[in-house]
């Protein structure tokens, strides 16, 4: 189990994340749900090693992980925003991938639909197919922790569809998601659990039959829960 203990951090005067605690269980996908401004990119950040906290810790089967080096074997990230190279082909980028990380993967970037556009350069790309590559980048090499900050931008229903199918196989597979969502109907299509987030302090987090007990409201949406959690 991935466990965040008591993680705060501030910036000059502001806090931007306040006492966050909270497990992400083995196998599932956790949502990191809020509004913008909520701290969730800066949550992820801190999680994945590429800010420190000012106080608190990471642990994952109850070690605290206390380098980024230990953190890099574990997790998989995919910031909100990746520079993906404008001038290379997809092929091109996908073989420095390969060669950076000593990884690849034929079937991932067949599912991902990327071998259709192998010849394009990158800038040419939809913003759709800008995520499929990222998303190439953040899964194929197989980490057991996969971090994905705002993963489903840019895609229309079904492609959305497409990849959120995607990630319930990679999590069947024995992978563990922790991913930033601020569409809440996206979020309840994919989420076995929920981290809701706002101003940098948790509000709730638990599946959504938990959630829905915690606030008395039977059959509610996820939206209606997040509303109730706020007032």
């Amino acid at each position: 189990m991935l466990s965040i203990r008591n993680i705060s951090k501030r910036k000059s005067e502001t806090t931007i994340l306040d006492r966050i605690t909270f497990d992400a269980p083995e196998n599932t996908i956790t949502g990191v749900i809020g509004p913008n401004g909520a701290g969730k990119s800066t949550l992820l950040r801190t999680i994945a090693g590429f800010e420190n906290p000012d106080e608190g810790a990471v642990l994952f089967q109850d070690a605290a992980l206390l380098s980024f080096k230990v953190k890099k074997q574990l997790f998989s990230y995919m910031p909100e925003y990746l520079e993906l190279y404008p001038e290379y082909s997809v092929d091109e980028f996908i073989t420095f991938i390969h060669r950076a990380s000593g990884f690849s993967d034929a079937n991932l970037l067949k599912a991902l639909g990327l071998d259709k556009v192998l010849s394009k350069k990158v800038r040419h790309l939809s913003k759709g197919y800008k995520q499929r590559l990222k998303l190439y980048f953040a899964l194929c090499n197989k980490k057991p922790i996969v971090i994905l900050d705002e993963p489903f931008d840019g895609f229309d229903p079904i492609q959305l569809l497409e990849i959120l199918q995607l990630i319930k196989r990679e999590r069947e597979a024995g992978r563990t998601f922790l991913i930033s969502i601020h569409q809440l109907s996206d979020a309840e299509k994919i989420c076995d659990h929920y981290v809701l987030l706002d101003e940098g302090r948790i509000v709730a987090t638990g599946d959504k039959e938990s959630l829905r007990r915690k606030f008395g409201i039977a059959d509610a949406s996820l939206e209606r829960i997040f509303i109730e959690a706020l007032k």
